[in-house]
């Protein structure tokens, strides 16, 4: 519980990860107040309450953001962002300001050494942590380091992932062979995307694993949870649809290099870090971290880690403690997304519907249902949109 006289709240954003935070910030009975220019999903939750004022445009520029708290009618708040760039943004407040709106995520440099492709891969390589082959690439030129034969085993990624996912709906674009991927560098570098070239590692989409949790201001783990991807949507580069825990010491190579890449940064905050198992030389790769509450973030809080609540406690530096043990074999599932994960399946595994309300889900909940019958709302019209377009 709070104390009585704590601050409230201050979601950046909506979506499936502004609603996954405000419902775990609720139910810990912690005041929530939400500022995005689009706000669905989140908006319908019987925990959030819109803050006053226009809400900025998602940015990371802390000037900016620094401009709309000073105009709240609020002496101090603990800020959660849902995106990258809301992420660097609450980090890079001016002093004054971030004083009293306080952060939960690591400093604005560490974000950005995560965020950013290039200098993540340059990091994890002096930790001594596995990573595929990355490759900076800024003109077509720059495939040329790879033969005909080698280049079908990469892909094109984008430094910044945020702003390519929300447009593209998926990690990278495949390298079909020379002609196209000189095709998609010129035309995504035009487009303002800087990228490397990544090596693909083989093997099936559960050979994917996550490590979500917080790390504290000192420093101190406070929470890891392990997840396996089940199920994925598009197929190969996208995002996840349906995960399960599974036990940590399943992947305890992997934990342990990333808590050493965590201490050689000084990192602290939320994480949510992917890797891939490679059966070529039976190590787990760190494909990348995101340093701010994530898609499954509902799983966490399913599964009694209550890492919104460690994050709120963390930022106004009272006592902490670590989270239980959770339970193995809980799943979190996305449902739209999952639907058409299942289809391209051809039908392999269980169908979607057993597990929408066996586990977490990324809209439904029976504590908080109407964001669930507004996305229903929602996809139905843009069906109906569909089958009336000529």
């Amino acid at each position: 519980m709070p104390p009585t006289d704590a601050p409230p709240a201050l979601v950046f954003g909506g979506g499936i990860t502004g609603l996954a935070v405000v419902r775990a910030l609720g139910r810990a009975n912690i005041a929530v107040l939400v500022a995005a220019r689009r706000p669905e999903l989140v908006q319908r939750s019987r925990w959030c309450r819109l803050a006053p004022g226009e809400a900025p445009a998602e940015t990371a520029d802390g000037e900016r953001i620094a401009a709309y708290l000073r105009g709240l009618p609020l002496d101090g708040a603990v800020t959660f962002p849902t995106s990258d760039d809301w992420a660097i943004g609450l980090a890079s407040l001016p002093p004054g300001v971030g004083d009293a709106f306080r952060p939960t995520t690591a400093p604005a440099g560490v974000l950005r050494t995560l965020i950013d492709k290039g200098p993540f891969a340059t990091a994890a390589e002096r930790s001594g942590v596995p990573i595929p082959r990355t490759i900076p690439v800024a003109r077509p030129d720059d495939l040329d380091g790879l033969s005909d034969e080698e280049l079908p085993g990469f892909f094109l990624k984008p430094r910044d992932s945020g702003r390519f996912n929300a447009r593209y709906r998926r990690k990278g674009l495949p390298v079909r062979d020379r002609v196209r991927a000189a095709a998609d560098v010129e035309r995504l570098t035009a487009e303002g995307y800087a990228l490397v070239l990544q090596e693909y590692i083989p093997g099936p989409m559960t050979d994917h694993v996550f490590l979500d949790g917080y790390v504290d201001r000192s420093g101190h783990r406070r929470a890891c949870l392990a997840r396996r991807r089940l199920r994925m949507y598009p197929a190969g580069l996208g995002n996840s649809t349906l995960s399960v825990t599974i036990e940590l010491e399943d992947v305890r190579p992997a934990l342990a290099d990333l808590s050493r890449l965590f201490d050689d940064l000084g990192f602290r905050g939320f994480f949510d870090a992917e890797f891939k198992y490679d059966a070529r030389d039976g190590r787990f790769k760190l494909l990348e971290v995101n340093a701010r509450p994530w898609w499954q973030f509902e799983l966490a809080a399913a599964c009694g880690l209550d890492i919104a609540g460690l994050a709120y406690r963390d930022a106004l530096g009272l006592a902490l403690t670590d989270a239980p043990p959770y339970p193995i074999g809980r799943t979190w599932v996305n449902p739209a997304p999952d639907l058409l994960a299942w289809r391209a399946l051809r039908c392999r595994g269980p169908f979607p519907a057993r597990v929408f309300f066996a586990g977490a889900n990324a809209v439904w909940s029976a504590d908080d249902p109407f964001p669930a019958f507004d996305e229903l709302l929602r996809l139905s019209g843009r069906i109906v949109r569909r089958r009336r377009a000529p």
